[in-house]
């Protein structure tokens, strides 16, 4: 792998963190206090999809070296987005209104096929 020339790692907004943490939390106690086997699987699953989806809001890395540039999601990186340096035709930073042109934050597709992976903010670099 070449030399990384730039990498980054944003957060999504603490409440967000909050209110998915909350519901996992939520789900668990619910879980211990669960009568009923049906109940408590129900929960069980609830409670871990929710502890999943709060690691898969852990930091967004984005990593540009010789070969391209690469966007993870998550703790441990589960999500990879690569895009091959011989694929970037050019490259500007920009300036977009993340609801109105994707319809929030996170790994969104937009108008013409454009995609964005964003944790949070509005400023970003177009790559064409």
């Amino acid at each position: 792998m070449d030399e990384v020339q730039y990498r980054e790692e944003q957060w999504f907004p603490k409440f967000v963190n909050v209110l998915v943490g909350g519901a996992a939390a939520g789900s668990l106690i619910g879980l211990a206090a669960a009568r009923s086997e049906r109940w408590a699987g129900s929960l069980l699953a609830t409670a871990g999809s929710i502890l999943g989806i709060t690691a898969l809001f852990a930091p967004m890395r984005t990593t540009v070296d010789g070969e391209g540039v690469t966007v993870t999601f998550g703790l441990p990186g589960w999500i990879r987005f690569r895009i091959p340096a011989g694929d970037i035709g050019s490259v500007e930073p920009v300036t977009y209104h993340p609801i109105r042109d994707f319809g929030g934050w996170g790994i969104r597709f937009g108008r013409g096929g454009t995609r964005a992976y964003t944790a949070r903010g509005d400023r970003g670099v177009r790559i064409g």
